[in-house]
Order: C-alpha cells, then structure tokens, then sequence
C-alpha cells in the first residue's frame, strides 16, 4: 500500500527551471554525490499535472529537503510549496533527469 510523505516542491513555467541546463547538471551532480535514489526529482509539465502541483505549462522539481527547494527557488525562481504526495510513485514516474538545454546560433 503506498503511503503520502511530506516533501518540498518548486514550480515555475516551463524553460525557467530546465531552459539553461543547470538544472540537469544539478540533479546530475546530485544523484554522482548521493546515489541514484537520492530524493530529489524532475517533473516535466505532464509530471506536474499529474500530481496535482500546478496548472498546464508548469515544470518541477521535488525533493525531501526544504534547503534543496530554497536554493532552487533563489537560483531560478518559481513557487515553492509543501506537498504529501506518494513517494513510491514519483520516484517510478520521475526518475529522468531535466531536458538538455536548446542550443542557439549565436554566430550572426
């Protein structure tokens, strides 16, 4: 039976978060340090709505430690809140890492 645990979310529009890549190089970092079962999780815009964070359009991140969401928040913006969400299921559904950045020509 799954069981709701109280975690630390930040939502922000999509590209805010994930658009420069520092994001994936974070959660990267994260799980080389700690462990590919470290609590701290990417969620894409189906992601979000799927576990009820916000409205269409939106890109997360979840983790258990409230430090991890304000450093996010400070370095990215976006809302952060307090959830109970199941952790079982987002670590199945969660467990890919943010979008590589989009590369643009800068040369003209």
């Amino acid at each position: 039976m799954s069981e709701l645990k109280a975690v630390y979310a930040l939502v922000a529009p999509l590209g805010q978060l994930s658009g420069n890549g520092q994001l994936r190089e974070t959660v990267k970092e994260r799980r080389n340090r700690l462990g590919d079962d470290v609590a701290f999780w990417y969620l894409s815009p189906p992601l979000v709505e799927k576990f009820n964070l916000s409205a269409s359009g939106m890109e997360g991140v979840v983790a258990e430690d409230s430090t991890a969401i304000n450093w996010l928040k400070l370095r990215f913006g976006g809302e952060s809140l307090k959830i109970e969400i199941d952790l079982e299921e987002l670590r199945e559904a969660a467990n890919g890492l943010p979008p590589a950045p989009t590369l643009r020509d800068i040369s003209q």
